[in-house]
């Protein structure tokens, strides 16, 4: 399913418009990125939770030579099923 599937869907299944639809998910996906963006957890029941996690710096070698290659810290954003979705899923 593509964003765009979803916006169709969220049109059809709420009796909105395409562009109240596309607007309702872009809003939805917006907020979370930005909760993200902000060290915030978010936590959907049934659904899951999104937060970020925190990686050190490290220096690997690279395959297939002995050069070694830095990898600066960063932060990720993780997803972890909850529930619902891990039974549906099975």
């Amino acid at each position: 399913m593509t964003k765009k599937d979803l916006i169709e869907l969220v049109a059809q299944k709420a009796r909105l418009s395409k562009k109240a639809a596309k607007s309702a998910v872009e809003t939805f996906l917006s907020e979370i990125m930005k909760a993200l963006s902000g060290g915030e957890v978010v936590k959907l029941s049934g659904f899951g939770t999104f937060k970020t996690k925190m990686f050190k710096a490290k220096t690997i070698k690279a395959i297939g030579s002995k050069e070694a290659k830095k990898i600066v810290a960063r932060r990720m954003p993780r997803y972890i099923p909850g529930t619902k979705i891990k039974k549906m899923v099975k």
